[in-house]
């Protein structure tokens, strides 16, 4: 009987222990496989490993056993808990947790990587770690501790700002030898006319001289800004429903303003609204108001005298009267006056760009009064500066539209009725949410020296001499600081400035109204329903987000799209209650009610949809570059059937990237593709790759086999040059990229494309209309015109199926682009531009040459 015991106790003991080993292994199993959920919790079973014992047992005894094997259980379970809370992998063995939200960063625009490692590494560190992804709404004061401050919160608020000391600098700008010697050139000028005597013209050039500076010059007063917040703070929530900052920005610019370097803040320019906001911004967070370069057209009555005491400068928007011959006497005023307001320690603010962008694209760069910050560090005047660039963008444009002056009417100048009218309007307005953005500030010393240093690269490694050859030539009288300028020096400010405009750009805060105009002029132009338009948002949400862009809206996506549909309004986007019915079993029939929403496509509604769509579309331009290359490259298989029966549609790498930087050219006046640090062939090389992992494009199978690669890297052993090299060389060699033709793919693909062909579409007939200077000369309008004319015949015929396609700016930037091209001439003729073809271009095949080069991106798939 004993024996049976023992032999009974002995299998339930082996029995217990395989049947342990079979669960541990299953949970090694399960835990190499939750090993790949890195965002699970940590909870584990138990490690069960008792000893195995033959000896003989009494009921106590076992009782007791199996009381020390649970405590076991319970002490390898606690040790178990503590390895796998301290492991890297974190695994959760019942129901998972719901996706989280990628955090965003508390800062989101540091400066270049290649071009300012050292600013990058200032500044920004020293701001707190607060996490508020979305910003704060600046319109919002919290109310003191004190009685009056509850009761008068926004009064004590605004008394409370710091006040600075604004110097004014008009007598030490009369004095500047600088502008003395302007003095005297315009002087002998008039005596070399015989137009009046040495000391008359003398006498007459002094008192130009102040009348220019005393109309010029701000006034700026710490009185005024304070009455201008406590003004700002009742009226902007009349018309906005928020302003908002990022916090970080804010502490980030508290630290540059405690360096004592002059701060440069350069932001895009959308809305008049710009200067007030950024100079509100800073008021209201104690940091030193900037004087502004503001255009003379809003030096009107009133209002004049109140953008003066609140930071502005006017500039003339035509500095030289006569086309053709400077206003010597201007440039010098204006330059002494922006170098001595820096030297007396002022921050300054201007717009890169001259004025407000019509488009909703980033306009190209000006140079004028960045060269003369530039001649401040190189003459010493300041031993650096602190360039920030900044991006302001609103759910709605607070100014309107620039339609008229899109479709080829002139500009209405700012009156004094017309201000009052437009702030009465605005002021019964919902325009939104406003979102500021500010990058972080580099120095221009260290930008400086990067770019020279890149320059000396370029030119074969001479030494960087640049700076005693601009010391040497400078001038009085040009805002580049040179008569005859160096072109070193040109492109140093022209890189600055390119590389400005692309951080802002790069930093543009996406709007939710951005978003859904773009959507619906790019993907449902034919209209879609509520919920398409829902997963399509969500969709390139998760793609903004991806590409670390700035955007400005939260929420659950039905309520953001609702939110812009009402902000744009059904001038242009209409929608439609619309019922469905279909047949149910042949017999029974069910009706479904949904929602139609169509963009406004016509004529003049649709440009001022682009206007908002045009913001999102510098974020897709290299996407689209390629793709649309892609397109003119493939237009003989593209269509073919066989090729498309046999899915064997292939392109060239190197012959993608030829069309690409050709693309490039023909649209440089339009984008700013990349840093002037990059090369742009890198960069499209990086569009192609990423075509190729979203499995646009696919990359077919070597065509070298194994041994092939063997031999070739055998027999190179004879060569000079590396297996590495040797290798790289054989295996870029002749890359042939696939086209997917998956109906999924196509569909994006043609999304891709059709972002840019309103702009190919206006390029188009604007060379076309080339013809029309064959033997003859046009002025600028009648140009225009002319080529405004042939797009809208076009468009009614649909040959022409954009109608954003009729804009002068575009226009204008073609017309550019002929001139680089050395294709058209211009002249001034009573400060009117002159056109004409060049003797080599004026002829009808040299034109057709010039409309065949760009028509061929022109190309269209048939989706159907």
């Amino acid at each position: 009987m004993d024996g049976l015991v023992e032999i009974f106790l002995f299998f339930g003991v082996l029995f217990y222990f395989f049947n342990f080993r079979a669960s541990n292994m299953v949970d090694v199993l399960s835990t190499r496989l939750q090993e790949v959920y890195a965002k699970w919790e940590t909870r584990t079973k138990i490690r069960r490993n008792p000893e195995s014992n033959t000896t003989r047992f009494s009921i106590e005894e076992f009782r007791r056993a199996d009381q020390q094997l649970y405590r076991k259980k319970a002490q390898d379970r606690e040790q178990v808990r503590k390895i796998r809370e301290n492991s890297l992998f974190k695994i959760k063995e019942t129901e998972p947790l719901a996706p989280l939200v990628n955090e965003k960063s508390s800062f989101l625009h540091y400066c270049c990587r290649s071009c300012t490692p050292s600013s990058r590494n200032s500044l920004v560190n020293t701001i707190s770690k607060q996490h508020m992804p979305f910003g704060l709404n600046i319109l919002i004061v919290k109310p003191g501790l004190s009685l009056f401050s509850k009761v008068f919160y926004c009064i004590s608020h605004v008394y409370s700002f710091k006040e600075y000391n604004y110097p004014r600098v008009t007598q030490t700008v009369l004095e500047d030898e600088r502008l003395k010697e302007a003095i005297k050139l315009t002087a002998w000028e008039k005596v070399a006319n015989d137009e009046c005597t040495e000391q008359v013209a003398l006498a007459k050039a002094k008192a130009r001289a102040k009348t220019i500076l005393l109309e010029m010059e701000s006034k700026i007063s710490n009185l005024l800004l304070k009455i201008t917040a406590w003004l700002l703070y009742k009226l902007l929530p009349c018309f906005i429903q928020s302003a908002v900052v990022l916090p970080s920005q804010i502490e980030m610019l508290k630290t540059a303003n405690e360096t004592g370097l002059p701060l440069i803040l350069v932001p895009l320019h959308r809305s008049h609204l710009d200067y007030i906001m950024i100079s509100f911004i800073l008021l209201s967070n104690n940091i030193k108001s900037p004087l502004i370069a503001a255009g003379n057209n809003l030096k009107i009555p009133f209002f004049g005298r109140f953008l003066r005491g609140l930071g502005a400068f006017f500039i003339k928007r035509r500095i030289d009267p006569v086309v053709g011959r400077k206003d010597v006497l201007y440039r010098a005023t204006l330059h002494t006056y922006i170098m001595e307001s820096l030297r007396a320690g002022h921050n300054i603010e201007f717009f890169i760009e001259g004025g407000r962008t019509r488009t909703g694209k980033p306009c190209m760069p000006k140079g004028g009064i960045l060269s003369v910050i530039l001649d401040a560090y190189m003459d010493g005047i300041i031993e650096d500066a602190l360039l920030i660039p900044a991006a302001i963008n609103y759910e709605r444009l607070v100014d309107g539209n620039f339609v008229r002056e899109q479709l080829g009417q002139p500009k209405k100048m700012e009156t004094f009725g017309s201000t009052i009218k437009a702030i009465w309007s605005t002021l019964r307005g919902n325009y939104g949410i406003v979102k500021v953005d500010f990058c972080q500030p580099f120095s221009l010393r260290e930008m400086l020296k990067s770019l020279q240093n890149q320059q000396n690269k370029s030119i074969g490694g001479k030494p960087p001499a640049i700076e005693r050859t601009l010391k040497s030539t400078m001038s009085s009288s040009s805002l580049y600081g040179t008569d005859v300028i160096v072109e070193e020096y040109r492109q140093l400010v022209d890189s600055i400035a390119r590389h400005v405009v692309y951080d802002c750009a790069s930093s543009m805060p996406v709007m939710s109204t951005n978003v859904v105009a773009f959507l619906l002029l790019n993907k449902f132009r034919d209209g879609c329903t509520l919920d398409k338009l829902v997963e399509a948002f969500d969709l390139i949400r998760q793609e903004l987000e991806t590409r670390n862009k700035d955007v400005a809206f939260c929420g659950e996506t039905i309520d953001i799209i609702n939110h812009a549909l009402d902000i744009l309004g059904p001038g242009l986007v209409k929608q439609q209650r619309q019922e469905i019915t279909e047949a149910i079993d042949d017999q029974l029939i069910k009706s479904n009610f949904v929602i139609a929403i169509r963009p406004v496509s016509i004529l003049p509604n649709v440009i001022e949809l682009s206007y908002y769509s045009n913001t999102l579309l510098t974020c897709y331009v290299m996407d689209s570059i390629v793709v649309t290359a892609l397109y003119a490259e493939l237009q003989s298989q593209i269509n073919d059937p066989v090729a498309i029966a046999q899915n064997d549609i292939t392109v060239s790498k190197d012959l993608l990237i030829e069309r690409s930087l050709k693309l490039c050219d023909i649209l440089k006046y339009e984008f700013i593709f990349c840093k002037p640090c990059q090369e742009l062939e890198r960069v499209i090389i990086e569009a192609i790759e990423n075509l190729s992992h979203a499995e646009l494009i696919n990359l077919p199978e070597e065509c070298y086999l194994q041994e092939e690669l063997w031999s070739k890297r055998y027999a190179q052993n004879f060569d000079d040059s590396s297996d590495e090299d040797c290798y790289n060389t054989i295996k870029t060699k002749n890359i042939q990229y696939k086209l997917n033709l998956l109906p999924e793919y196509a569909q994006r693909i043609e999304f891709l494309h059709t972002l840019l062909r309103p702009l190919v579409d206006t390029y188009t007939f604007s060379a076309f209309t080339l013809r029309k200077l064959v033997g003859r000369s046009l002025s600028e309008g009648d140009l225009v015109y002319e080529i405004l004319s042939k797009l809208k015949t076009n468009l009614d015929r649909s040959v022409v199926n954009y109608g954003e396609s009729l804009c002068v700016d575009p226009i204008k930037n073609s017309l550019k682009l002929f001139e680089k091209w050395n294709v058209l001439e211009c002249y001034s003729q009573e400060n009117i531009k002159i056109f004409y073809l060049k003797d080599e271009y004026d002829t009808d095949s040299a034109v057709k040459e010039v409309y065949d080069t760009i028509a061929t991106f022109k190309w269209a798939r048939n989706v159907n």
